[in-house]
């Protein structure tokens, strides 16, 4: 039997084995390093490909190229696709954009107006409760249309004056001006004036403004007030151009701006686009009746003959035949060069009522309201305005005369008595706070230049 004995271990130490490994490396980097002095490249094992002897070569080519052009169209068909995806992703990115900023535009628009309407309601509040007489503005083509039941029952509730001015006199012929004056001063103070012609009247205003001064010797204050487009502003900077330099009267700093409650219905809805298409208006109304019913009220109210004679058409068959004869009369096209229909033509004609001459509307026999002469010197009041009545009726009429047709109802209701309810509960609501009165009115005071151009970007009147 042999002894094993102590053999020696074939295990490699690791220094040993660390240090051949090191010696490799040191090896190939030494002949990459050579190599690359004398120029050569890493050789290349070229694929040997398909045998010829192979019996299905032919066959195993043609799978190749097969399976090669699949996979081609495949790759193809990808990039197409991602290329697709990334096109429908950016356009909708885009939309989205475009969406949140009309939402943010319309936002900010919506708040815009919040801001006008409540710095409006507040200049509306701070003139009625400071000014002793207020103007309201009756745009002459629809007069009636442009006075407030409510505001009057509050001027005569509160002991308030009132005084009519008739404003933009030159759109109407003087005899027509004439007649609405003598109508309204009937009810109560009246006078025209010409802002935009030369600023006739304003004189004749202001007079009547300070033939009555208050018990401490100072003039009355002054406020402008009415319904949109009706001139208020045209006729504060007229009236401040006159009275530079006087102490009668004093001008509130902002107009008021009436306001309607809410939208009218039925036929009243009829009047009112009827009365905004005559004085340009039509465009700022964001929603009413079909433009084909206004047309057909207006076809009522004036009659065919009045129709015919003003824009020279032939006979027509109601309001869709008028609108059609008027198209073809003048050529009217839509913005593709084609003929509009009856609806867009009946809205185009309704635009074109405010182009010269004019459409207006004739006093009635007697209007309605009255007792607005109280709290005014009458006596010192009637000679201007028998002066400038005498003064347009001796005037002849220039021009072409527009179309007319008889008023109807006067102009739309307001809220005022719960704003001015609503103005008392504040008040006491400051005085709680602490207010003093001369700080109350410092700080009002203050606003009215904000306000006023809040209501110079919302419409210039």
């Amino acid at each position: 039997m042999k002894l094993l004995g102590n053999r020696k271990s074939k295990k490699q130490k690791l220094s040993l084995k660390y240090n051949i490994q090191k010696r490799i490396r040191e090896h190939k980097r030494r002949v990459k390093k050579e190599a690359k002095k004398l120029g050569l490249k890493k050789r290349i094992r070229k694929d040997p490909g398909i045998p010829n002897s192979l019996p299905w070569k032919g066959e195993l080519l043609a799978e190749i190229e097969v399976k090669k052009a699949k996979k081609e169209e495949e790759l193809a068909k990808k990039k197409q696709e991602v290329k697709e995806k990334n096109k429908l992703d950016r356009q909708q990115q885009r939309k989205d954009a475009e969406e949140m900023q009309r939402k943010k535009e319309s936002e900010r628009r919506k708040k815009r107006a919040e801001d006008v309407l409540m710095a409006q309601l507040e200049a509306l509040q701070r003139m009625l409760q400071k000014a002793d007489i207020l103007l309201i503005t009756l745009d002459a083509r629809d007069p009636l249309h442009c006075r407030c039941a409510e505001l009057e029952a509050w001027v005569k509730q509160n002991q308030k004056r009132l005084i009519f001015v008739l404003t933009k006199v030159d759109l109407i012929v003087p005899q027509q001006a004439a007649d609405w004056q003598h109508a309204l001063g009937q009810v109560g103070p009246a006078a025209c004036v010409q802002v935009e012609a030369g600023g006739e009247g304003v004189k004749e205003l202001l007079h009547m403004l300070g033939a009555r001064k208050s018990s401490e010797g100072e003039g009355p204050t002054v406020g402008v007030l009415g319904y949109e487009g009706t001139g208020k502003k045209s006729l504060l900077k007229a009236l401040r151009r006159e009275a530079a330099g006087a102490t009668s009267p004093q001008l509130v700093e902002s107009v008021g701006r009436l306001r309607p409650a809410e939208d009218p219905e039925g036929e009243e809805a009829l009047n009112a686009t009827l009365h905004l298409a005559m004085r340009g208006l039509l465009s700022k109304r964001e929603a009413g009746p079909e433009p084909l019913e206004v047309v057909r009220h207006l076809v009522a109210r004036c009659g065919p003959q009045a129709l015919m004679r003003r824009y020279r058409l032939p006979a027509f068959d109601g309001p869709e035949g008028l609108v059609q004869a008027w198209a073809k009369a003048f050529n009217v096209k839509t913005k593709k060069g084609k003929v509009p229909g009856v609806e867009a033509a009946a809205q185009l004609f309704l635009q074109q009522l405010a182009t010269s001459p004019c459409c207006s509307c004739l006093p009635p026999g007697q209007l309605e309201g009255g007792g607005l002469w109280e709290g005014h010197e009458r006596k010192d009041l009637e000679p201007v305005m028998k002066a400038q009545l005498d003064l347009l009726r001796g005037r002849e009429a220039s021009g072409a005369r527009g179309l007319t047709w008889p008023s109807h109802g006067l102009g739309p209701s307001i809220a005022l008595q719960e704003l001015m309810d609503h103005v008392e509960d504040e008040s006491d609501d400051g005085m709680d706070d602490g207010f003093e009165e001369g700080e109350e009115e410092e700080w009002m005071e203050g606003e009215g230049e904000e306000e006023e151009d809040l209501e110079d970007d919302a419409m210039e009147d």
